[in-house]
């Protein structure tokens, strides 16, 4: 039987992991330290990783309320339009992501999948190039762009 103390350790696990492998890291340096992330951050983070993209919207909008600099925040706000289906609000906040840090090896990956998705093959090959050059020891952001790029062909 779990308790409710390992439940939270376990759940404390999990958002570290998330936010730490599949949401990529945050260009020059990884994603900073949950607690100094705004209110709902970490909220959004776990309803991410059980898949409740549209339900992580509220709290990512209240974390951008606090944060409207913070490149991870629009990277996940880009996400999770982009899987629940709005696009265009989707690739706003990737390019907001990218203006706050060029580098965002997240941002420059999932908007490389949106573009993939509008069959803009030659948008993100240039991403896929830009990993690349950040990348210069590989990364996951690389990969998983490059697959998805193939994929698509």
């Amino acid at each position: 039987m779990i308790t409710q103390h390992m439940r939270a350790v376990l759940t404390a696990i999990l958002i570290s992991l998330v936010a730490q492998t599949a949401f990529g890291a945050g260009g020059e340096s990884n994603y900073s330290l949950e607690s100094q992330k705004p209110s709902g951050y970490k909220e959004a983070v776990a309803l991410i990783a059980g898949e409740k993209y549209h339900e992580a919207i509220l709290p990512l909008k209240s974390a951008e309320k606090s944060a409207q600099n913070d490149a991870d925040i629009q990277n996940l706000l880009g996400f999770v339009h982009r899987k629940t289906g709005r696009l265009d609000a989707a690739d706003g906040y990737y390019q907001r992501a990218l203006e706050i840090n060029p580098k965002h090896k997240g941002a420059l990956a999932y908007q490389g999948e949106l573009f993939v998705m509008r069959g803009d093959k030659v948008a993100a090959s240039a991403n896929l190039a830009r990993l690349d050059e950040i990348c210069w020891l590989g990364c996951s952001e690389y990969d998983d762009l490059k697959k998805a790029i193939s994929k698509s062909q």
